[in-house]
């Protein structure tokens, strides 16, 4: 492989950095970082540039030393909920602009093996509308100390990211539209397998673990033709990949959205001219993932049919996955107890007929013969609907073809048990970040810190264990396979259990969104 060069020194005009500065060698040239205790970091590399909605144009190199020390600038957006209370705290992240494709790597100090170190590249969520790669919950230093290279990236978000239009279609090479935000995650798993080896990683060993749309996306690129190859084996923490829009839906957003803009379909010199926070500001304040009109299309280029479909059919990529869930994952929803309309039997049913149809009826039997109180019933139907079920199912269908593990994440804190283990809860424990803002109100006692610490360490090992081409294992507890009828389940105890939602999800499994489209 390429020799790694580390030139350790103090370099002038880097003394704000409060560390050493570092210089490694990449194919595409010098790239200046620091160190941080014994991990090497390297903050806002660009891996492409953007021009608004096109596809992105990839960075192979650049001229003299590119300096890599401060994050760079997030894509434009609202904001995810991590994000927004960021900004509330008045901390932690850059500003926003457009040319928004910048990533950031973590590195071992020590020597990498013979090959390099394997590469783990997170791909973050937010509902395809917010969140960055640069936030402090995803550092990637923890998981570097265990001996990998981590790498986390911005891709584009939004409107940004997946508005399509005829007139977008008609203009590309490709004939594709909406899945600029896809593309950019294509050209930074491309960034890695062409670049990485200069940071001492092993570009045939690439891991993609992504967690809420970020594992919708992982997902998703399974069925895409431009991204076969471009990694290796993946987790899906809590996402599936049955959310693609057909044109006629994307279409049918892009025309709300017209109005709200002002700009005729057609009219993309009015669509470009917009600034974007005015584009930004425009976008719906949506909390229902559902109803986000802004989410992958099936343009005919970069998908040409359903995800799931591609999957079952075994047309998508056989790679291995670890796929699973935490076991409470719309706890998240803080409004609903004060809601009627999901804390009352009315509102439920009303919210259910509203998204069901024809088989309202039949699912609001299924949740009154389950659960005595309302709210709850709200929470299942909807965890299980949105992320739960789709994520097994994907799971399921993908063991046709290659292996796949599966998990239950059921850890609640006990400074906010309201919570249970809502969605995102396992990201503190994957990347060792329970002491870090925003997740650190679920820590904030030393006894706390202190009990959930083995079970921090057990997640980082199963996570590493099948990043490096094992199949995954807490301890001596290795992950059974999906369909056993078990699952690694991961508590302040973990082990095997088995596996409830498989019978949970039997009800959901005659309605394959997207199957027959």
């Amino acid at each position: 492989m390429r020799q790694v060069l580390l030139v350790l020194a103090l370099l002038a005009g880097l003394a704000q950095a409060g560390s050493g500065a570092v210089r490694v060698r990449s194919p595409g040239g010098w790239v200046q970082g620091h160190a941080e205790e014994d991990v090497l970091v390297f903050k806002g590399i660009p891996y492409a540039h953007a021009e608004r909605w096109r596809a992105p144009v990839r960075v192979d190199a650049w001229e003299g030393l590119l300096r890599a020390t401060e994050a760079g600038p997030i894509c434009p957006q609202k904001g995810s909920i991590t994000v927004r209370l960021g900004r509330l705290a008045g901390r932690y992240l850059p500003p926003a602009d457009e040319d928004c494709l910048n990533l950031n790597v973590w590195v071992p100090t020590e020597d990498p093996p013979a090959g390099g170190w394997p590469v783990m590249v997170f791909v973050h969520g937010g509902s395809y509308t917010g969140g960055s790669g640069s936030e402090p919950i995803y550092d990637g230093a923890r998981l570097a100390r265990r001996g990998f290279v981590v790498v986390t990236f911005n891709y584009r978000l939004g409107p940004f990211g997946f508005l399509a239009l005829p007139a977008l279609a008609a203009e590309d090479p490709q004939g594709g539209t909406g899945n600029y935000g896809l593309l950019d995650q294509v050209a930074a798993f491309e960034w890695v397998r062409r670049q990485i080896a200069g940071f001492g990683g092993d570009p045939g060993n690439v891991t993609a673990f992504g967690e809420s749309a970020g594992a919708m996306s992982i997902c998703t690129l399974l069925a895409s033709p431009p991204a076969r190859g471009i990694f290796d084996r993946a987790v899906l923490e809590s996402g599936g990949c049955n959310f693609a829009y057909t044109p006629e839906e994307a279409y049918a957003h892009a025309r709300g959205f017209a109005e709200r803009v002002g700009c005729a379909l057609d009219d993309l010199a009015c669509w470009r001219a917009l600034p974007a926070e005015r584009l930004v500001a425009l976008v719906p304040s949506e909390t229902d993932f559902e109803k986000v009109p802004f989410k992958p299309v099936l343009d005919g280029y970069v998908l040409e049919e359903p995800p799931e479909r591609a999957l079952a059919a075994g047309r998508a990529a056989a790679v291995p996955l670890f796929v699973g869930t935490t076991a409470d994952e719309y706890r998240l929803d803080v409004t609903a107890p004060k809601d009627p309309a999901k804390s009352t039997w009315a509102g439920v049913e009303a919210l259910i007929r509203e998204k069901e149809g024809d088989r309202a009826e039949r699912v609001i039997r299924h949740y009154r013969a389950r659960f005595d109180r309302a709210l709850d019933a709200y929470y299942a139907y909807m965890g299980e609907r949105i992320l739960i079920c789709p994520t097994y199912r994907a799971g399921r269908l993908a063991a046709r073809h290659a292996p796949v593990y599966g998990y239950r994440f059921a850890y609640a804190s006990p400074l906010w048990p309201e919570l249970g283990s809502m969605h995102g809860m396992e990201l503190p424990f994957v990347f060792g970040t329970r002491a870090t803002w925003p997740f650190w109100a679920f820590f904030a006692s030393a006894e706390v810190q202190e009990q959930s610490a083995p079970l921090a360490r057990a997640v980082q090992q199963a996570w590493t264990v099948f990043a490096r081409g094992e199949a995954p294992r807490a301890g001596w507890v290795p992950a059974p396979r999906l369909g056993s009828g078990w699952l690694l389940h991961f508590d302040l105890r973990w082990g095997w259990r088995a596996d409830d939602w498989a019978e949970r999800c039997a009800f959901w499994g005659a309605r394959e969104p997207m199957a027959d489209r």
